[in-house]
């Protein structure tokens, strides 16, 4: 059943390229609009997530104090599929988020987006810092709005 949640999962190859290749298109837009895809992977790892517990119980959580227990727990074919379904989620939101907050500001050009973009696919983190900073430095503060001293 991991195995089969994982594949499914693995659609979301689908919009990120929408997001990457067809940024302006309109159903591009809707869908980033809409949410669905996160919601839609939350749900496999939601399933993926119940399956462990019924299984195992919660007893496994206590693993995620110390990196043993985590490298433990990341040897589990299992509960890896399942934590990698938990990757893509979040990946995907903060794909989103990028997405959304750059095709309405503009704060980088679309090939740049698109390139950030591909950074968070691949490398989460990677991508959002890097859209961070340049925002950032565009806007002249993490919020992204320009901050006036008041004197």
């Amino acid at each position: 059943m991991y195995l089969t949640l994982f594949n499914i999962g693995g659609y979301v190859v689908l919009p990120w390229a929408l997001m990457i290749f067809l940024p302006t298109w309109r159903g591009t837009r809707w869908l980033a609009r809409s949410g669905i895809v996160p919601a839609l992977v939350a749900v496999l790892y939601v399933i993926g997530v119940g399956s462990l517990i019924s299984q195992n119980g919660f007893g496994f959580i206590r693993e995620f104090g110390t990196a043993d227990g985590v490298a433990r727990l990341m040897a589990q074919r299992d509960i890896a599929l399942v934590a990698w379904i938990h990757f893509l989620a979040f990946d995907q939101l903060v794909g989103i988020f990028i997405y959304r907050d750059n095709m309405r500001h503009r704060y980088v050009p679309i090939p740049v987006q698109s390139l950030i973009l591909f950074l968070t696919f691949m490398l989460g983190p990677l991508g959002f810092l890097s859209y961070y900073l340049i925002r950032w430095a565009r806007a002249g503060s993490p919020s992204g709005k320009s901050e006036a001293l008041h004197t």
